[in-house]
């Protein structure tokens, strides 16, 4: 019985398409580097981070030992002297009585808490507090930047393998066409200049390539300085397979900042100023503090020697209250406490200039992306224009109409069109990801 005549077309079409379908299945199976998983890597390797949340973590201990002054404290205290001279009275001729002995010692525990300060421990403890607060969002700053520096190689690689392909699509058209012109200054209907033009094209574009497989290798390594993530190193990306996520998902990864903005006063650097400038506010209201009485509550018991004139051992208890307070210090409590004041004055302007730049900073980087968004529309159309140039300039060409010359412009437009379109993509992303690194995100 004969095969059916679609049988036998579709067997045809089955075999035909099988390398095809194998190839794109191997593709398929390359395994695609994220930026979420680079991003996770350099916050667990970051030893940046790492240091800055040492900080974070003295911070937190300076604090609770403020804690700790005021509460009671229990101490050994002991002493022990010895005196040349003892005082002593003559009773009787020839019998005198000693006051003491040469030898003293005294040996106990002494209970001390500080029972009212006007408020100096309160004001210190906010202090430290402030501290601490702005140390974390210094952590939080430092690990938006470093996100920051690795999204931007990791967006920096794609576009450059993304530019490498372009340049790599456009050397094959090129090669093809020198290979046309070559056939034709064999027969006798093309010009040496035409040869001369395409073999030029060619060179360019052989060269471009070298110099952008350089840069992705120089990318590489400064992704991996930032990222310390082994694929970095072991992936050849110089090899045309894409192995890193395209322009398109990660500028859908960021999109949705540009609509939300975010707020100035959120920003962890701006908190982290304001935080160190009540710090210090604090600091010189402690200082002031120290201009009134301290009391502090003593409780002791010891065990002493000598008992005055007898010659023995004898256990003494104290309880008492202690006041102190600065009469006359020359000034130094003053001009400690304006010297904090002033420092968080400082601040306090550094913050508002802060607060300034990064809301223009904002604003610059949303009109940006909504210019560039405009652009593309243009280039789009650009890029068909060019392509339907660049094909009947050919096709031209190959009638003998036309020189080559205008098809290696032609050629060089839509080259430059398709890469303004990958550009303009690249810095939308560019400043969402500064949009991000606002929102310390």
């Amino acid at each position: 019985m004969a095969t059916p005549n679609y049988l036998k077309a579709l067997t045809i079409t089955i075999i035909l398409h099988a390398p095809l379908l194998a190839a794109e299945d191997e593709r398929a199976k390359i395994p695609v580097l994220t930026l979420k998983e680079l991003e996770s890597e350099m916050i667990n390797q970051s030893l940046d981070l790492k240091s800055k949340n040492y900080e974070v973590e003295a911070a937190k201990e300076k604090r609770e030992t403020l804690s700790s002054n005021y509460i009671p404290k229990l101490t050994l205290e002991g002493t022990y002297k010895y005196v040349s001279e003892i005082p002593e009275i003559n009773m009787a001729p020839g019998r005198t009585f000693k006051f003491g002995d040469n030898k003293n010692y005294s040996i106990g525990p002494t209970l001390s808490m500080t029972l009212f300060d006007f408020n100096s421990r309160s004001q210190m403890q906010n202090s430290l507090d402030k501290t601490t607060s702005a140390k974390e969002n210094e952590t939080k700053t430092l690990t938006s930047h470093s996100l920051f520096k690795t999204r931007l190689h990791y967006l920096n690689l794609v576009f450059l393998l993304e530019k490498r392909n372009l340049t790599f699509e456009s050397l094959k058209v090129a090669k093809k066409q020198f290979n046309d012109v070559a056939a034709k200054k064999r027969y006798g209907s093309g010009s040496r200049l035409d040869l001369l033009t395409a073999q030029k094209e060619v060179h360019e574009l052989e060269s471009q390539l070298k110099e952008i497989d350089f840069n992705i290798t120089a990318e590489q390594i400064e992704l991996y300085k930032v990222t310390f993530h082994q694929k970095i190193k072991e992936e050849n990306y110089t090899q045309g397979l894409n192995k890193l996520e395209t322009l398109n998902e990660l500028q859908s990864r960021f999109a949705h900042y540009h609509n939300n903005i975010p707020g100035v006063q959120s920003n962890a650097k701006v908190k982290s100023i304001r935080d160190l400038s009540e710090s210090f506010e604090s600091q010189a209201n402690a200082i002031s503090s120290q201009r009134y009485p301290k009391i502090v509550l003593f409780a002791r018991t010891s065990l002493d020697y000598p008992n005055g004139p007898d010659l023995t051992r004898f256990n003494q208890n104290a309880v008492g209250v202690s006041l102190s307070m600065p009469l006359f210090d020359g000034g130094e409590l003053s001009h400690n406490m304006n010297e904090k004041n002033l420092q968080a004055m400082v601040l306090k302007q550094q913050a508002l200039n802060e607060e300034r730049n990064i809301s223009e900073s904002i604003q610059l980087a949303i009109k940006r992306i909504e210019n560039l968004q405009e652009q593309n529309e243009i280039i789009e159309k650009k890029i068909e224009e060019s392509e339907d140039i660049a094909n009947l300039l050919y096709k031209s060409y190959q009638d003998g109409r036309g020189t080559f010359i205008e098809v290696e412009r032609a050629n060089i437009k839509r080259r430059e069109s398709k890469l303004s379109l990958s550009l303009n993509q690249y810095q939308i992303i560019h400043n969402l990801i500064q949009l991000a690194d606002v929102a310390g995100e």
